[in-house]
């Protein structure tokens, strides 16, 4: 008897784990195929894109950058996803009220820091524009803008956000044009349906499992209606270099690799739509490797919709950058947050070059 249940017991086992194994391979075998590898160190080609219609997004200080690249180059970008970011100018080149005002505002009476005033920074924005440091803040108006904020983040407090919001109202953009997400529980990350930590946590590589979207909300906000995600990726991820934008990159806080994922309508010559997606600080290929450029979602996104998808790069420098973020507070010079910037110039010349080479 005894050997009869534990044969039985056995089989049983065995079809178990058996089946255990088929999901698990059947899950990787569905990663392998959603993935490409990078192709290296290719030059960037100049595709069919409209370099008028572009939009951004970003995570963190790439959030920063890319509500910075929206205001200067408002003449060319045309909406932005903001996730766990702040206004622009928020810190106004000093890296005290960036740790501070523009990321962890505590209004009590021991520590009375209060958070960004998105109204007077759209102020700035009005006066920096008057004086040809940016593209007129007036096309702001009609753009479409994202807005995030994790309802558990304890890096970039979501009263900086409420900022950001109040920052773009402040400059015309209406109401049915903002769409802003801060019920979430999740950490200090950019959020996928079923990829990265536990939703709530801020951890490297800071991409939480969250059961939503991230990718696709921002994308079909900016964009309007768009085909459901690839499940096969046809195109390729191309790998290039960033020196060919800026002179000597590592010196500037930038990688000397960038990454581009390339649809293969859009590398047969249809016309394709830009999107940039700025990783936040520690979210370099030098610090996690792919998990930004091929786990985020966008790619997926991408490939059914004839998006050219530009992951620029940042990079650690030991003093004045040690987490390898975008600058949004001065680390390259005072003029980080406009058209001259070392760093968004150089993104734009990736820009022009994919647009009309």
């Amino acid at each position: 008897m005894f050997n009869e249940v534990g044969t039985s017991f056995l089989q049983r086992l065995k079809a178990i784990l058996g089946a255990l194994v088929l999901v698990i391979l059947t899950t990787a075998l569905g990663w392998a195929l959603m993935l490409v590898q990078p192709v290296n160190a290719q030059e960037l080609r100049s595709l069919n894109i409209d370099g008028n219609n572009i939009t951004v997004s970003g995570l963190s200080s790439g959030a920063f950058m890319a509500v910075q690249m929206h205001t200067a180059f408002s003449n060319r970008i045309q909406g932005a996803g903001v996730v766990a970011g702040g206004p622009f100018y928020c810190a106004q080149g000093n890296l005290t009220k960036a740790l501070t005002t523009c990321m962890k505002p505590i209004p009590i009476a021991a520590n009375p820091l209060k958070p960004p005033n998105g109204r007077e920074l759209a102020t700035l924005a009005r006066k920096f524009s008057n004086e040809g440091k940016t593209d007129p803040v007036s096309n702001l108006s009609d753009d479409s803008v994202y807005l995030f904020s994790g309802a558990m983040d304890f890096t970039v407090y979501t009263p900086v956000m409420d900022a950001t919001q109040k920052f773009y109202k402040a400059l015309g953009v209406r109401n049915h044009n903002i769409e802003y997400i801060k019920n979430i529980p999740a950490g200090h990350g950019f959020i996928t349906p079923d990829w990265g930590k536990q939703c709530s946590l801020s951890q490297s590589p800071f991409i939480n499992d969250c059961d939503y979207d991230q990718a696709g909300n921002i994308l079909r906000h900016l964009l309007g209606n768009l085909n459901p995600p690839a499940k096969t990726l046809s195109g390729q991820l191309i790998e290039f270099k960033q020196d060919k934008f800026v002179q000597n990159p590592r010196a500037h806080g930038m990688a000397q690799k960038g990454y581009v994922y390339i649809p293969q309508t859009c590398a047969n010559g249809e016309a394709c739509r830009l999107h940039i997606a700025l990783h936040g600080c520690e979210q370099s290929y030098e610090d996690i490797g792919d998990e930004y450029y091929a786990h985020t979602g966008y790619n997926q996104w991408a490939d059914s919709n004839n998006i050219v998808v530009l992951y620029p790069q940042a990079h650690r420098m030991r003093l004045k950058n040690p987490k390898g973020c975008w600058d949004w507070w001065g680390y390259t010079n005072g003029e980080y947050a406009f058209k001259n910037s070392i760093q968004a110039s150089a993104i734009m010349k990736m820009v022009d070059k994919l647009s009309n080479g």
